[in-house]
């Protein structure tokens, strides 16, 4: 008897993920809107970075619009970053940076979205006392769902690449790995 409850659980699932439950009545394709938005979740240092600070929650926010192309966006991104370590380092970065957004073409109500761009990053380290903007490049992707005429909610995962050894007696480059629940005003309705 569990057994076929538990199947009859997974095939509901699978129907409603398989319809547009999840969409607005009217279909509408909100990637083609212009958006700012907000996100919040854990950012974590990884590789040498990750050896030095421990993982924090943070967020940031986002603007996004069209261009001729239909499946891209361009957008504008920026964050506030500190990380603290079990020792006295402490970390903060606070990444600027564009991007470009290219939606995959699955014609579902969720979007999926790719994204690369660069930018620059203020890095302030403590107890040194160092502040100063390196170049940075970032790679991420998101996935989003309409909640209504004007909101998306999503799930986004970025990695921040920070060039550091371009600068004298500097021994490695900074890693982040942003991740993040996103709410997206969609504007121009």
């Amino acid at each position: 008897m569990k057994l076929k409850l538990y199947y009859a659980f997974i095939a509901c699932i699978v129907l409603c993920v398989c319809t547009d439950v999840f969409a607005q009545r009217k279909k509408a394709d909100y990637f083609l809107k212009p958006q700012l938005g907000i996100w919040f979740g854990p950012v974590t240092p990884v590789f040498s970075t990750g050896d030095d600070v421990d993982t924090a929650l943070w967020g940031g926010g986002f603007a996004r619009f069209n261009v001729l192309s239909l499946p891209l966006k361009v957008g504008f991104d920026s964050s506030y970053e500190h990380f603290k370590s079990e020792g006295v380092k402490e970390l903060t970065v606070i990444p600027v940076y564009g991007n470009l957004l290219y939606k995959l073409p699955i014609d579902m109500p969720i979007a999926f979205q790719l994204k690369a761009g660069a930018g620059s990053a203020k890095v302030s380290i403590e107890p040194d006392g160092l502040s100063q903007w390196d170049p940075l490049g970032m790679l991420g992707f998101e996935l989003s769902f309409p909640a209504g005429k004007w909101i998306n909610i999503g799930l986004r995962i970025d990695y921040l690449f920070i060039y550091e050894t371009y600068i004298k007696g500097a021994q490695k480059n900074g890693h982040i790995i942003n991740t993040g629940l996103t709410l997206y005003l969609n504007i121009g309705i």
